[in-house]
C-alpha cells in the first residue's frame, strides 16, 4: 500500500482515489453469495460525486442485503499515465470492474460515451456485447442519453429506460437469485422487464419508460456522502419535484420527466434537515427542473428560511424562472449569502421566445433582474442559445440589444454585472426539435460571429460553448447504430474526456469518420421527415409522437405557444392517465420553528490526531474540511466568521506535505465549551477516514501561531543519503516562489539537530514556512521509502 500511496503523490487531487468519505458504505466483497454492482460515472470524481442520481442508486442498492454497491469515477489523465490499468478499480474495495457481476454507468451526457468504452478497455473488458463471455461483467446503462441507445447497441448489454431509484434494486435483487446461471440467462431476466432493452436478444422490442409516481411520497438520501475534497455541487441536495409541464421545446427533460411531482412541504423539511445533520453541510440546494414552479415555493422558502437562518445554513434554488421571481424568494436565499443569479431567456426575441414555446417576455426578465439589483445581488448570468429552429440573423442581434436595454433600464437602480453565456442547440430525442437538422459549423461559426461583434460592441461579457463539441454531442443524440463501430475505432485511438476542452480533438473525429466513409455531419446535419422511421421509435416515453410533430409543426408556422397544462387545459401529450400517472402538487404539511443558538462563549482547543495510510494523501484544506464536517454531524458547536460566507474557525497548525504521515498533527479550534463526557472523541473517530484518528481534545488559552519544532522519523537508507548529503553540503532542493523565482532552500537554515541512532532529524518551522522534506528526496530524484512526522512542538503548549 506504501508504494501506492507514494505513486498517489505524483497525482493531482490523489483524494479522488482513496475512498472512506464520511457515511461511504462499505461491504465483505469477497462474499461470494452477494451480487457485486460496481456504479460508475464515466467523468471525475469530483462531477460525478455531484450527481444526485448516483448517489440515489449507491444508496438504495447498498439498503439490500442481497447486493454490494461500490462506485467508480474516470481517473484524470496523470492518474492513468502513473498507474495505467491498475487504477481502473472500485473505489471502496480497489478491486478490477471485470470482477463485478453488473457495471452500471449513469450517462447523462453523449461526449462521455469514449469514457464508457475506455473504462472498459482499461478493465479489459470486451468492448462488444457479443464478445463477452460468462465471466465478464453484465454492462447496464441508464440517464438521459439512452432514450437513444442506437449508438451504443452494440457495447451496452442493457439499458435500463426511466426512473430507477428503487426500481433498479428490485430488479438485481431478483437477478442475484439466478447469479451463478449463464450469461444469455440473466440477459433473458432482464429482457422480460417492460423499461429494459437488451439489443443482443431483441433489437426491435417496444420499452416503455419507467415512471416513479412514489416520487411524492418516497423518502430521498437518508445519508449523503460527504467528499473528502470539494466537489462541483458541494452541498446538500434535496429534490423538491421532479418533471416539468412548461413545454420548452428544446428541452429533453422537460418532456422525457412527465409528468410533474413535488414533494409536501414537510417531507422536503425534513429531508434536508436530516441531510444537514449527517452530513454536516450548510447549504441546502432544492433541486428541480424548475424550482421558482414549485407549488408552494413561498411557504417552502419561508420555512425553511426561519428554521436555518440562526445557523448559518444558506439555501439555493439553481433553476429558476424569470417570470416566477419574487422578493421574498430573493430575500430567502440572501439569508446567509448570495451565489450567482441565473436565468435562461434562451433567445433574445420574442419571435424565437414563442417558437420555442418559452412562454417568457422581456418584461418578465426585466422585472427578475431589477429585483436582484434590488435585493443586494452584483452579478447574473444570462444563457442563450445560437443555431435555434427557424432562427434568424436578427433573432441573434436581438440577443445583444436584449441585453443592452436591460443594462440601459437598470441605470440608477443599482448595479449589477451581466454575463452572456451562449451555447449551440442540439437537436435531442422525445422533442419536438427532434426531426430539426442541427446547424453545420461554419454556420454555427457564422453566427457566433456576429454576435460577439454585437456584444463586444455593446462592452457586454460572454461566454461561448465550444461549437465543434455542440456538433459531436448532436452526432450522438440523434445517431444510429453505424456509431457503435466508430466509437470502438474511437477506443482502440484512446478517445477519452471528449467532454473536456483539453481533450476534445475535432480533426481526430474527422478523420476517423473519413476512415469508416463518412463526414461527422451526415450525422449531425440529418434532417428527419414526419414519416421516417427514427432510430430510437422502440422506445416509448409515454410522449406521443404526433403531440411531438403538431408542437414541431406550431414551431414552424409560428403560430405561438402551447399553454403551461399545470395552470391551464391538459395539452394531450399522452403521459397522463390521470388515474395512476397524473401531475402531483405538493402539500403544505409544515410549520416551522425557529432554532435559536444561544451566544457562544469562545474557547479555544487543541486536538491531536494522527495520519496515516491514503489519509496521508489529504491536503492541509481537505483535513480542515473533514473535520469541520465532522464536528458539526457530532453537534460540536463551532465559533464561525463573519460576513456573507462564514468559516469555522479551524486551522491545522504547520500541515503536512501530501503523502507524509504525521503521528501526533495538531489542529485548533474555537468552539462553544464542550462537556469531555459526551464521548465527542470516540463520535469523531467512528465519522473519520480511516487512517485518521483523534488521540486527545484539550482545551487550551488564546494562541497565536509562532515557531515550532517538528521531528521527522526516516528510514535507514533514507536518513543516510540525507546526512551524505548535508556532510556534503548538498542538502538544499529548489523551488519555483509566487513571484515566479526561483528559490533555494538549505537545510542548515532550518536544522535543530538529528540523532543517528533514532534515525530522526528536528527542524524549525515558522509562518514564514519549513523545510520540505518530500521536495528534497523528489529534487534529487530519490526513491524514499518513507517519511513521518512523529511530533511537532508548539512554543507555550502543553503536548504529548
Amino acid at each position: 500500500m506504501k508504494d501506492f500511496v507514494k505513486r498517489l503523490t505524483r497525482v493531482s487531487k490523489p483524494v479522488r482515489y482513496i475512498n472512506n468519505e464520511i457515511n461511504s458504505i462499505h461491504k465483505d466483497v469477497n462474499s461470494t453469495d452477494i451480487l457485486k454492482v460496481c456504479l460508475s460515472f464515466p467523468d471525475l470524481y469530483e462531477v460525478g460525486m455531484s450527481h444526485l442520481g448516483i448517489k440515489i442508486l449507491y444508496e438504495s442498492l447498498n439498503s439490500s442485503e442481497k447486493i454490494l454497491s461500490e462506485r467508480f469515477f474516470m481517473p484524470w489523465d496523470d492518474a492513468i499515465r502513473e498507474f495505467g490499468k491498475e487504477i481502473f478499480v472500485s473505489l471502496e474495495s480497489k478491486k478490477s470492474l471485470r470482477e463485478f457481476d453488473i457495471v452500471g454507468f449513469s450517462l447523462q451526457y453523449e461526449l462521455s460515451y469514449t469514457n464508457l468504452l475506455f473504462i472498459l478497455k482499461m478493465s479489459d473488458i470486451p468492448l462488444l456485447s457479443e464478445k463477452r463471455i460468462d465471466t465478464d461483467p453484465i454492462i447496464i446503462a441508464g440517464g438521459p442519453t439512452v432514450y437513444n441507445p442506437a449508438p451504443l447497441s452494440k457495447v451496452v448489454d442493457a439499458f435500463f429506460i426511466g426512473e430507477m431509484d428503487d426500481k433498479l434494486r428490485e430488479v438485481l435483487e431478483e437477478l442475484s437469485g439466478i447469479k451463478g446461471y449463464s450469461r444469455i440467462d440473466k440477459l433473458k431476466f432482464l429482457n422480460q422487464f417492460d423499461f429494459v432493452y437488451v439489443p443482443s436478444l431483441d433489437k426491435s422490442k417496444s420499452v416503455k419508460r419507467y415512471i416513479d409516481m412514489s416520487f411524492s411520497t418516497r423518502g430521498g438520501l437518508k445519508r449523503q456522502i460527504v467528499p473528502l475534497m470539494p466537489i462541483t455541487q458541494d452541498r446538500v441536495s434535496v429534490e423538491i419535484s421532479r418533471g416539468c409541464t412548461r413545454g420548452c421545446r428544446f428541452c429533453q427533460a422537460g418532456m422525457i420527466y412527465r409528468p410533474e411531482r413535488e414533494k409536501s412541504v414537510g417531507k422536503i423539511i425534513s429531508e434536508g434537515i436530516n441531510l444537514i445533520d449527517c452530513s454536516g453541510y450548510k447549504e441546502i440546494s432544492l433541486m428541480s427542473l424548475s424550482a421558482s414552479d414549485y407549488s408552494k415555493i413561498n411557504k417552502l422558502m419561508h420555512e425553511l428560511s426561519e428554521f436555518v437562518k440562526d445557523d448559518k445554513i444558506s439555501l439555493s434554488l439553481p433553476s429558476l424562472r424569470a417570470d416566477q421571481i419574487d422578493n421574498f424568494m430573493f430575500d430567502a436565499l440572501a439569508k446567509v449569502r448570495k451565489s450567482g443569479f441565473t436565468i435562461a431567456p434562451e433567445a433574445g426575441s420574442q419571435r424565437m421566445r414563442d417558437i420555442i414555446n418559452k412562454n417568457l417576455t422581456e418584461d418578465d426578465i426585466f422585472l427578475a433582474i431589477e429585483k436582484a439589483v434590488l435585493n443586494g445581488w452584483t452579478g447574473a448570468k444570462l444563457y442563450f442559445m445560437v443555431g435555434l429552429p427557424f432562427e434568424k440573423d436578427e433573432d441573434i442581434l436581438e440577443i445583444a440589444e436584449l441585453v443592452k436595454r436591460l443594462k440601459r433600464g437598470l441605470k440608477g437602480k443599482g448595479y449589477i454585472d451581466l454575463t452572456v453565456s451562449v451555447s449551440n442547440f442540439v437537436p435531442k430525442v422525445f422533442t419536438p426539435f427532434q426531426w430539426f437538422p442541427q446547424d453545420s459549423i461554419e454556420e454555427l461559426k457564422r453566427k457566433h460571429s456576429i454576435l460577439k461583434d454585437a456584444l463586444r460592441r455593446n462592452k457586454i461579457n460572454f461566454k461561448f460553448h465550444d461549437i465543434r463539441q455542440s456538433v459531436m454531442e448532436g452526432v450522438f443524440s440523434r445517431g444510429d447504430e453505424r456509431l457503435n463501430h466508430i466509437l470502438i475505432k474511437a477506443a482502440e485511438k484512446g478517445f477519452m474526456f471528449d467532454g473536456w476542452r483539453e481533450f476534445f480533438d475535432y480533426e481526430k473525429w474527422n478523420n476517423l469518420f473519413a476512415e469508416s466513409g463518412f463526414i461527422v455531419e451526415d450525422f449531425s446535419c440529418r434532417k428527419f421527415e414526419k414519416e421516417d422511421k427514427l432510430p430510437w421509435d422502440n422506445i416509448d416515453a409515454h410522449i406521443k409522437k404526433e403531440f411531438l410533430w403538431k408542437e414541431y409543426e406550431k414551431a414552424m408556422s409560428e403560430k405561438g405557444g402551447t399553454p403551461d397544462c399545470k395552470t391551464s387545459n391538459c395539452s394531450n401529450c399522452g403521459v397522463c392517465d390521470f388515474n395512476n400517472i397524473k401531475n402531483i402538487n405538493a402539500e403544505d404539511d409544515y410549520s416551522a420553528k425557529s432554532i435559536k443558538n444561544s451566544v457562544l462563549k469562545d474557547t479555544y482547543y487543541e486536538l491531536i490526531f494522527e495520519k496515516q495510510g491514503f489519509s496521508s494523501l489529504m491536503s492541509a484544506i481537505e483535513i480542515g474540511r473533514i473535520f469541520h464536517h465532522s464536528f458539526e454531524i457530532i453537534g460540536i458547536p463551532l465559533v464561525y466568521s463573519n460576513g456573507f460566507n462564514p468559516q469555522p474557525k479551524i486551522n491545522y497548525i504547520y500541515p503536512l506535505p501530501v503523502g507524509i504521515e504525521g503521528l501526533n498533527e495538531v489542529i485548533i479550534f474555537r468552539s462553544d465549551e464542550i462537556d469531555f463526557e459526551d464521548g465527542f472523541k470516540e463520535k469523531l473517530n467512528e465519522l473519520l477516514p480511516s487512517g485518521i484518528k483523534v488521540k486527545k481534545i484539550s482545551k487550551i488559552g488564546k494562541y497565536e501561531q509562532g515557531e515550532a519544532t517538528v521531528t521527522y522519523l526516516l528510514e535507514e537508507p533514507d536518513f543516510r543519503f540525507l546526512i551524505d548529503k548535508y556532510e556534503k553540503n548538498e542538502c538544499f532542493y529548489e523551488k519555483i516562489n509566487r513571484s515566479g523565482e526561483r528559490k533555494k532552500l538549505e537545510i542548515r537554515d532550518f536544522l535543530i539537530g538529528y540523532d543517528i541512532n533514532l534515525l530522526t532529524i528536528d527542524l524549525k518551522v515558522d509562518n514564514n514556512g519549513g523545510y520540505n522534506l518530500l521536495e528534497f528526496f523528489k529534487f534529487w530524484n530519490y526513491n524514499y521509502l518513507n517519511i513521518v512526522r512523529t511530533k511537532i512542538k508548539l512554543k507555550g503548549m502543553s503536548y504529548v
